[in-house]
């Protein structure tokens, strides 16, 4: 997929609306996991580099639907943590040369989600370039992911392309068997497990999956299938035999794609979780991970170093695994201003 790069925008001196993906967990009114913050740290050092003017940058937090001034979903303590990151990554000489600004939570505005045209119109006033560097945002039709790039130059971020040339060697001449587990507790997942299983061997499903999604196989000897996992009693976890069974497929694994934990780790239900992360981690396979508890559950248990690509979307990945494009990458690519 061909994206436009900050490398066709001319940068210097031009106010840079930036839309990053802000939607981080906080615990005590601190960011808990930084991982997605981290990962715009390329894109705006690059902007600094080309001498870009300031920096707007645009995210949300949460679904206020549309409510002014919802202060637990306020971005004022992500802001805080950027800035730390930033400084801590630029040095203090270089970070003095950084105007950088953050907008509160787009979403306290019902324009954002209605993808309104006043409202994109309001945004676009504030800068002269759009980045786009929020790839786990990139299947929502908003303002600030389809509606700018219409209205303003635009380019896709650093760390947004490299999630979709990751994403692409899934997609491209995988390493075969592909085994593609589904978790987490959303069941919108479930109308994605068909379109998934025609890139992948097996999917593997647990979290509140097995509750929508039967078993089946596509092939005479049970080779090539979707396995729903056997829940227990509590309804919070998978069975540890469904959790050895799945870790047995998971050994076998040329190429894996991981989304989701199998129990509910917010309720303390980790043992699937940790049978199937260890599973991955020690698999010589290709393996890519995404989507907020996934990380979470990477790094609580110390593992992230064993995945080769861990994706700041959830949803978005799977949704580009399922369809190969999304609505704000088609936003850059077909939008002329």
């Amino acid at each position: 997929m061909k994206l436009p790069k900050l490398t066709d925008l001319k940068i210097k001196g031009k106010r840079i609306l930036l839309r990053l993906d802000l939607d981080v967990a906080l615990e005590d009114g601190k960011v808990a996991e930084d991982y997605r913050l981290k990962a715009a740290i390329p894109t705006i050092n690059y902007l600094l580099e080309q001498g870009s003017g300031r920096i707007i940058v645009l995210g949300h937090r949460g679904r206020p639907g549309g409510k002014e001034a919802v202060e637990s979903l306020s971005l004022e303590p992500v802001a805080k943590h950027l800035e730390k990151l930033m400084r801590d990554y630029l040095g203090r000489d270089k970070f003095k040369d950084l105007e950088m600004y953050m907008m509160e939570n787009l979403r306290f505005s019902a324009g954002e989600e209605e993808n309104s045209e006043e409202f994109t119109k309001h945004l676009a006033e504030h800068g002269d370039v759009y980045i786009n560097d929020a790839f786990g945002v990139c299947h929502r039709e908003t303002a600030s992911i389809v509606g700018l790039p219409k209205l303003m130059p635009h380019a896709a971020g650093k760390r947004l392309i490299e999630e979709v040339e990751h994403l692409e060697k899934v997609l491209e001449n995988p390493k075969h068997p592909v085994v593609m587990i589904i978790g987490g507790g959303k069941y919108d997942k479930a109308i994605l497990v068909d379109k998934l299983f025609r890139h992948a061997d097996t999917v593997l499903v647990g979290g509140v999956l097995p509750h929508k999604i039967k078993s089946y196989c596509r092939d005479t000897d049970g080779k090539m299938c979707i396995v729903a996992a056997h829940v227990n009693r509590s309804g919070q976890d998978i069975t540890p035999d469904s959790a050895r069974n799945f870790a047995e497929v998971i050994e076998s694994a040329k190429t894996i794609v991981w989304n989701g934990p199998m129990g509910d780790i917010d309720k303390n239900y980790w043992e699937g979780t940790e049978i199937i992360a260890q599973a991955v981690a020690n698999s010589k396979a290709y393996k890519v991970a995404g989507g907020g508890d996934t990380i979470h559950v990477l790094h609580k248990l110390s593992i992230s170093d064993k995945i080769d690509f861990i994706s700041t979307g959830g949803g978005a990945m799977l949704e580009y695994l399922a369809y190969r494009d999304l609505p704000g990458l088609e936003a850059l690519r077909k939008s002329k201003s």
